[in-house]
């Protein structure tokens, strides 16, 4: 008994030693009256882009303050078949807490399959989780958001009609609608287009049309990215399509969706659970004519319209109340990612997660952030559209506030 008095005595005092050393450590410029908690937190941040080890050690139960020591419980999986019609509340009961240990919730950490994830308060605007955010990762189609966005503002009529000037090809593997020469549509059903129904052809021709060409559109879309905050994006094509110099990491996407989503039009598209597009279409066809005596077979080409039912990949969107949409993504290099848009209650938070393993439970875990980590280390950053200098350092010296919950 009086050991183990001592042994804890002696980890308290080694404890408030590492910590009394992390406050007078003058860490990346940032202000020197921020609590020596937060101190430790963004040299850790800095250089793993992970949380406190030793807090986080504490989490999981290696290190013990009160004898306790946390249990950890997995999240069950959530179907991601097309065809799933499960409803997945926020309430799930997946995300309850057991009723053997209301004293040691599971840990958000050990339930997101993430490599990098981050969740915005939209109200507060501020960074409230991060695992990894400045990872430097390959956005996929979740490119398609700063597309969107720079196509709707450029744009002054989304219902003029467009003609496009050549047939929109894209790589065998990319998913796409067909859209050739000829065929004729508007820029607000190629947003939905790309938005719902992810179609790479759809972007390429919203680059055309808004830039002249796919790489002067590139060039408009790192210079919004830059103007907004996402310092450490670079983009080269409008669709996400694998490009080693194509690639962000989850907080300046998450700074690109929160953007996106205070322009009503975009929000009202990637809230949109079913659309039907209309494209002007034309092919040859051949028919048999009486000239006299004779009858000719006779081509032309002739017009017709292309009816088209969109169904929003966001599997969430419809099945789980406050779930406002945004965009799927998915490549063999990316693997695959989600951004989700969620209002309800006093909740409104944008969430990003890339390289997942399950994009819809980790959402879902997301969602529910403060149903875990009783013991938890939270880093707030005001969120900056005009941050100077690289994001990282940036968001580091932006932080505000550090809090540990028990």
């Amino acid at each position: 008994m009086s050991s183990s008095f001592n042994n804890r005595s002696t980890l308290i005092v080694i404890l408030s030693f590492l910590l009394t050393l992390a406050f007078n450590f003058d860490v990346y410029g940032a202000d020197s009256n921020l609590d020596s908690t937060l101190k430790n937190l963004l040299a850790q941040q800095k250089k793993k882009h992970e949380t406190d080890t030793l807090l986080n050690k504490i989490k999981t139960g290696q290190i013990t303050m009160d004898g306790i020591t946390t249990k950890v419980e997995k999240a069950p999986n959530v179907a991601e078949d097309d065809d799933d019609e499960k409803s997945y509340p926020a309430s799930s009961t997946y995300n309850k807490i057991s009723k053997s240990t209301k004293e040691s919730k599971i840990l958000l950490e050990d339930v997101v399959s993430a490599q990098s994830s981050v969740i915005i308060d939209v109200n507060s605007n501020k960074l409230i989780y991060t695992k990894n955010p400045f990872k430097q990762m390959a956005p996929a189609s979740l490119t398609k958001i700063m597309t969107a966005i720079v196509a709707i503002e450029a744009t002054d009529d989304l219902s003029k009609p467009i003609k496009l000037a050549h047939d929109m090809k894209v790589r065998s593997d990319g998913v796409a609608l067909g859209l050739k020469e000829g065929d004729e549509t508007t820029m607000n059903d190629l947003l939905y287009m790309a938005l719902l129904y992810s179609a790479n052809d759809a972007c390429i021709a919203i680059a055309e049309e808004v830039a002249g060409s796919v790489s002067e559109f590139a060039k408009i879309m790192n210079q919004k990215a830059k103007d907004i905050g996402a310092v450490n994006t670079n983009f080269v094509n409008p669709n996400g399509m694998p490009n080693s110099q194509h690639y962000s990491n989850a907080y300046d996407i998450a700074v690109i969706a929160n953007y996106a989503m205070k322009n009503s039009t975009f929000a009202k598209i990637v809230g949109t659970k079913y659309k039907t597009v209309e494209i002007l279409s034309n092919h040859e066809v051949t028919r048999k004519v009486k000239q006299g005596k004779k009858v000719v077979k006779v081509s032309k080409t002739e017009n017709y319209i292309r009816k088209i039912k969109l169904t929003n990949r966001h599997k969430l969107l419809g099945k789980v109340e406050g779930v406002r949409g945004i965009k799927t993504g998915y490549t063999v290099k990316a693997g695959r990612c989600l951004a989700t848009a969620y209002n309800e209650g006093v909740k409104n938070l944008i969430i990003v997660v890339l390289k997942a393993k399950d994009v819809a439970s980790d959402t879902m875990a997301l969602i529910n952030y403060d149903k875990y980590m009783p013991v938890q280390n939270i880093a707030s950053s005001k969120l900056d559209n005009k941050m100077k200098g690289s994001g990282e350092k940036a968001f580091l010296e932006k932080v505000s506030l550090s809090t540990i919950k028990k």
